[in-house]
């Protein structure tokens, strides 16, 4: 095993021992196990051709990796750049249903078109003979979601009125319906794009959650590079309206792509995500560092879906019922005068804390900084005053080249603090106000160890370290 192997390989959040892996693809508790189903590259530690990968697990934090389920051995996805794209699963029947899309060139033109396959142990799965059961309607035209609600399966297909390529185009989320999975009709347009909010919508989502409807998606082109978008609002389903009432975005990092809902086992709603992202992201550069016997391509850690107030929540997620007292914190830290305060003594691999930050009216602002022992850093910092968020990563490291990014938010009545920090091998991932606002992000410190720090003109830190194994 290669240094960068050994030092930046998380623990606790999903990677092939060899290969590239990019979006989840369905995550189903079927048969006793959890199984995640992902984009891969068993092949190289590059995209290519792809495959859907697969994992199991008991308790979504320890997985064993299997062979891959989808191989694009059809005419339909035979293809150097194609294969088997993103998708879904359902479980329906005592089977597991897969839908994807298949990428192939027709008459020389690379056409998207949507496919099934079903497995009856989650492991096998047999694509349909009737293949593909949704023709391509357009240039980008791919990651089917399906659901069930109003009595028949719905489906969603990320789409463009033009291309992706193309700046003058605009992204939208296509719906179908279908009575038994198989044979599937043209709802309509679900959302179109403004100028701005991006050239194509992959991996789109839908949900409910406490009566409200939720549309998730990553954006290509967006113009303020959010890498994932939630949009909630109520749908007709039958007249395919959309009525649009808030967007935001489910992480201000620049490393949370592809994120797909489902269901646990206790019927609450975990989100997880593709940590990594595209060449139309500026910040990314050669998707970190690997090696050819290494990997590329990381899940992220599992996160509990909340809304309230209309707006998403988002926490790491534990795998029962969370009983730990929030005002349990046995370490105590009064910061003042806006001088730099360590929460822990040394560096550490592997850091996984929560607390709370109680400030003074008096403080306009608020950093915490993660740092390794060369000076490299990730930056965080809480515009009290006029309510910005500003994240800055021009100095983590040589792999991330992301500047200070602003983004509004409603933080200026905000006297205590809640945080989670979770520092996994070369992943970091930040919570602040109760999962309102999260940042997640590759990093690649010195040795593998950081600290944490917080800067603030008056305010005490209480934090506890945690444990994720329970």
């Amino acid at each position: 095993m290669s240094d960068c192997e050994f030092i930046f390989r998380p623990k606790y959040h999903f990677s092939l021992n060899k290969g590239w892996i990019n979006d989840p693809n369905g995550l189903v508790w079927f048969c006793g196990k959890y199984h995640l189903y992902f984009q891969c590259n068993p092949y190289s530690n590059n995209w290519d051709k792809m495959h859907w990968g697969h994992a199991v697990s008991d308790d979504l934090i320890h997985w064993e990796e299997c062979e891959p389920v989808l191989v694009p051995d059809k005419i339909y996805e035979d293809y150097s750049k194609g294969g088997c794209f993103s998708g879904s699963v359902v479980v329906y029947e005592d089977k597991i249903y897969a839908f994807y899309t298949a990428v192939t060139l027709v008459n020389g033109e690379i056409t998207q078109r949507q496919c099934m396959a079903y497995s009856f142990d989650g492991y096998n799965f047999i694509k349909y003979d009737k293949n593909p059961i949704i023709e391509s309607i357009g240039i980008d035209f791919r990651d089917p979601k399906v659901i069930y609600h109003d009595g028949e399966w719905q489906m969603v297909v990320g789409g463009s009125d033009g291309s992706a390529l193309d700046r003058d185009s605009h992204g939208r989320i296509y719906l179908f319906h279908s009575d038994d999975l198989y044979n599937w009709t043209y709802g309509g347009i679900l959302y179109e794009a403004k100028d701005g909010e991006g050239t194509m919508f992959e991996c789109p989502d839908i949900f409910e959650l406490n009566g409200k409807w939720v549309i998730t998606a990553s954006p290509m082109n967006r113009t303020d590079f959010l890498p994932t978008i939630y949009m909630v609002g109520d749908i007709n389903f039958k007249n395919c309206i959309f009525c649009h009432e808030y967007t935001d975005t489910l992480d201000f990092g620049p490393h949370y792509y592809a994120s797909q809902v489902y269901k646990d086992k206790y019927n609450r709603y975990i989100s997880i995500a593709w940590i990594g992202g595209w060449e139309w992201m500026p910040w990314i550069k050669d998707h970190g560092p690997s090696t050819e016997d290494g990997y590329r391509g990381i899940m992220s850690y599992p996160r509990l879906v909340y809304i309230e107030d209309g707006r998403l929540k988002l926490l790491p997620y534990n795998s029962g019922n969370d009983t730990r007292d929030k005002s349990d914190y046995p370490n105590k830290l009064k910061v003042s005068d806006r001088l730099k305060s360590n929460l822990f003594n040394e560096l550490k691999e592997h850091i996984y804390i929560d607390g709370v930050i109680s400030r003074s009216r008096s403080s306009t602002d608020l950093s915490i900084s993660i740092f390794d022992m060369e000076g490299h850093r990730v930056l965080i910092t809480l515009d009290f005053l006029f309510g910005n968020i500003i994240t800055d990563y021009t100095e983590a490291d040589r792999y991330i080249n992301n500047g200070p990014r602003i983004y509004k938010a409603d933080i200026q009545d905000e006297s205590d603090i809640e945080f989670t920090v979770l520092k996994d091998g070369n992943v970091l991932e930040v919570y602040l106000l109760d999962g309102k606002y999260d940042f997640t992000s590759m990093i690649y410190p010195v040795q593998n160890k950081v600290g944490i720090s917080v800067k603030v003109k008056d305010a005490v830190v209480r934090y506890r370290e945690l444990n994720i194994e329970g």
